[in-house]
């Protein structure tokens, strides 16, 4: 389903059409059911933890398990987007997650569920990389940050759709309907990508393209350019504050209905809508932020502002008194967090932009997201350890959006980087 002849990598012959943010909507969309398969497990732990009889360790190692699949699928993935192009990656991804999701509901094992949530994290692998393929393809430049942050509020609209939509449906029908809703909602974004979205430049695959054998060479000279990004310090720098700062979210999004519920004592109903209420300020933060950073033709320090933002309304969170107040805190928070993401993400696809680009996003990815495997399992064992102890917790989160802001001051500028050679 191409729809043009490979540009190249003149960016000058890229514009943004109505049509980019067709594609822009099906990958928001890929993202949007990914989470909410993925975050449903988060919303379901105050009832189905105590049904399956897990400790808060085992419950967070759930979260867990799907992050470990979906690292070590980011590792090679990208070289399916390369090859077969965003839009057959993606529909096999959403498909794929779906189905797994979908067999969940059909057991009550633990290690079944946790290998069924693996699978689905494998699945997901190719969504950043797919998601960064077509934005080279059918965006310009200078409203490539807009496009990121349209597409990242994907995981903004499924967290509210797992927390919001899915609390009270779980209170009243059991955690496993959820997974069933879940899993439907990625078979039909799968159906809508493959029948929608379409190819052209850098996002056709390369086994779709008609050219002759590469030399030895020529595939010389692309892994001397794929390993001459990921080795830059900038990139280096860029992997490990963005590997913080998911950690820090997904810790935060395992635990944060739990809180609300032991700690704020809210029902489950309530504690959901307050989580997935405050999502909705994904929806606007992550284009917002990449709005504000095109403009401001800086994407290094909307990302520190972000991070230091972080910090203070996470603490901020601990001593939320009323519903009000809690609402906003959360509210600025998820705002914050996005100024974070989203320009990391941005700095980083603009230093891969190239023929490797699906490659190197992937693992950049990879690298990422093993802060998911890391911080829901790490906080779940503070908790056991320390009788349920929110207060270590929730600064832990803080303290490493502190970290972030730091690391990222020392990254290069892509924008001034572009200018100069410009």
């Amino acid at each position: 389903m191409s729809t043009g002849k490979s540009l190249g990598s003149n960016n000058s012959e890229i514009s943004t059409t109505w049509y980019s943010w067709v594609v822009a909507t099906l990958c928001m969309l890929t993202y949007a059911v990914s989470f909410i398969s993925r975050n449903v497990w988060s919303t379901a732990i105050p009832i189905a933890a105590p049904e399956l009889n897990l400790s808060m360790t085992a419950a967070g190692g759930l979260m867990t398990a799907y992050y470990i699949g979906y690292v070590i699928s980011n590792f090679f993935s990208g070289f399916f987007v390369d090859s077969l192009g965003p839009r057959k990656t993606l529909t096999i991804a959403s498909l794929l997650t779906g189905f797994f999701t979908l067999l969940i509901p059909f057991t009550n094992s633990y290690p079944v569920i946790f290998l069924l949530r693996v699978g689905a994290g494998i699945a997901s692998g190719p969504l950043f990389a797919g998601g960064v393929k077509f934005q080279h393809a059918w965006f310009s430049p200078t409203a490539r940050a807009t496009a990121m942050g349209f597409v990242m509020t994907g995981p903004a609209l499924g967290m509210m759709i797992a927390s919001g939509a899915f609390a009270p449906i779980i209170q009243s029908k059991g955690w496993q309907i959820a997974f069933t809703y879940a899993g439907f909602a990625c078979l039909v974004v799968a159906l809508a990508t493959f029948l929608f979205a379409k190819e052209k430049g850098t996002a056709i695959g390369s086994g779709s393209k008609s050219k002759s054998k590469k030399s030895a060479e020529d595939e010389a000279k692309e892994r001397k350019g794929l390993l001459e990004v990921l080795t830059k310090r900038s990139f280096i720098l860029g992997s490990i504050a963005q590997l913080l700062a998911i950690g820090a979210n997904q810790g935060f999004t395992t635990w944060i209905i739990l809180y609300l519920t032991q700690v704020q004592n809210f029902s489950l109903s309530a504690a959901g809508a307050i989580v997935g209420g405050t999502s909705a300020a994904g929806l606007i933060s992550s284009t917002l932020s990449g709005i504000i950073s095109d403009v401001l033709k800086t994407r290094k320090k909307t990302a520190c502002i972000g991070a230091f933002a972080s910090f203070i309304f996470t603490v901020a969170i601990l001593y939320s008194r009323s519903v009000t107040f809690l609402f906003v805190v959360m509210f600025i928070r998820i705002i914050a967090g996005a100024f974070v993401g989203n320009s990391v993400n941005t700095l980083q696809s603009e230093a891969a932009e190239g023929p490797y680009a699906g490659r190197a996003m992937g693992i950049y990815n990879g690298i990422c997201q093993l802060g998911s495997v890391i911080f829901p399992s790490l906080l779940g064992i503070v908790l056991d350890s320390t009788g349920g102890n929110f207060f270590i917790v929730m600064m832990s989160i803080a303290i490493t959006y502190l970290i972030i802001g730091f690391i990222v001051l020392g990254m290069e500028e892509t924008m001034k980087i572009r200018a100069e050679k410009n």
